[in-house]
């Protein structure tokens, strides 16, 4: 299921304390809509969207095995307000009810609680046996733009992947294909400029801090050659690897063609260990009857995830740049076909030899209107020659947007 320690006690009091002031700016914003929603000029300047979705997921091993059952009722909204011509705010947060058998992981609700950031805007509201209530904001800065500067203070995200599946580059805020519900993907509490230098090039300068203090700090260029979106990059991740990084995107026959290659080397006993390296390469391509066809394959030289496995890895907040997925080659094949302009149907599948894992991931999606839709998703894993057990998830979701 897609549901995925401060150094003292006085970074926890701090990142606890910052909850009641999540909760402010909430009320505050909620405030802000409600005294000026008459006022034309106001409403101009504050925009509020989101969405409201049921995932209901039937979890279990076989099908003559126990059956675990969860609900999960989410709710998002999206704050922005235009202060300036040059100047905007930007609040997004989710509220999330699960209740259901949680026997099977009953550190879920702990879980939810995890938050990568600096200040701790993750909280469950009410915790009980068997529902919580988690309330959290992945967004919340301030961006300035004046002519070919653009300049972002807060908690964004800061997306420097090319790729589909998996990331190499995207070293501040990596996330989990298998977290298919948080469309959004995670965010840094980062400060971050940009400057175009032409209408094609870019120069990012991006620091971020974790939870554990720890700060990631790096520089991209990116600019186009050949018809191709090149960028390069380099750095250091958590205080604790040097990173240096390439990527590149365009059209090779008639499809598009991705790919993604980062080098991380310990700061510590830097001359006495090796770097690893995390490499992705994807190509794409459209059939002239709308059947969209989709390859990556990805290479895992971190040698200190061999040997192990275990599916609750697999949420955003588990993963990191230098350990993705799974160690060694993994192979990514995925058809999507629209069967008419109501129903999409697709089916994705995902193996790695050296843990002799298969995963499939069929999706038939149905477009009610612009802005209610039903998607009947699945993910089922299987292990070969290993003593895991197969695990199976199938997800039935209902999303409405305003």
């Amino acid at each position: 299921m897609p549901l995925a320690s401060a150094n003292s006690s006085k970074f926890t009091s701090t990142r606890n304390i910052n909850m009641k002031t999540y909760f402010l700016i909430f009320f505050l914003l909620s405030s802000c809509f409600t005294l000026f929603s008459q006022d034309t000029t106001t409403q101009k300047k504050l925009k509020l969207n989101g969405y409201f979705k049921e995932l209901n997921t039937i979890s279990f091993g076989d099908l003559n095995s126990k059956w675990t059952i969860i609900n999960m009722f989410h709710n998002r909204l999206n704050f922005k307000w235009y202060m300036t011509n040059n100047l905007t705010a930007k609040v997004e947060m989710r509220n999330r009810y699960i209740f259901g058998d949680f026997s099977l992981i009953p550190d879920l609700a702990t879980s939810f609680e995890d938050d990568n950031g600096i200040i701790c805007l993750n909280k469950n509201i009410v915790h009980e046996s068997s529902f919580f209530l988690n309330s959290s904001i992945d967004r919340a800065f301030v961006d300035f733009n004046r002519g070919k500067f653009q300049f972002t203070l807060g908690r964004q995200r800061i997306n420097w992947g090319l790729t589909f599946v998996w990331n190499p580059n995207d070293i501040f805020n990596t996330y989990s294909y298998f977290d298919f519900d948080y469309e959004e993907k995670p965010g840094s509490d980062a400060i971050r400029m940009q400057y175009y230098p032409g209408a094609a090039s870019r120069w990012d300068i991006a620091v971020k801090a974790n939870k554990d203090k720890k700060v990631t700090s790096a520089v991209l260029y990116s600019f186009n050659k050949w018809n191709y979106d090149l960028q390069f990059l380099g750095g250091m991740l958590d205080e604790n690897h040097y990173v240096a990084g390439a990527g590149w995107s365009g059209q090779l026959a008639k499809g598009g063609l991705r790919g993604e290659v980062s080098y991380f080397r310990p700061v510590r006993k830097f001359e006495d260990t090796s770097g690893v390296v995390i490499a992705s390469l994807g190509y794409d391509y459209t059939t002239k009857k709308s059947i969209f066809l989709q390859l990556e394959a990805l290479y895992n030289g971190n040698q200190d995830s061999i040997g192990s496995f275990n599916l609750a890895d697999f949420n955003s907040n588990s993963i990191s740049p230098v350990n993705p997925f799974l160690a060694g080659y993994s192979i990514f094949g995925s058809i999507a076909y629209p069967l008419n302009p109501l129903i999409n149907a697709s089916i994705a599948g995902i193996y790695n030899p050296k843990n002799k894992i298969y995963i499939l991931i069929p999706v038939l999606s149905f477009s009610i209107n612009d802005d209610f839709d039903l998607s009947v998703i699945a993910q089922l894993f299987r292990f070969y020659d290993t003593n895991l057990e197969n695990g199976n998830s199938v997800f039935l979701r209902f999303k409405w947007s305003f």
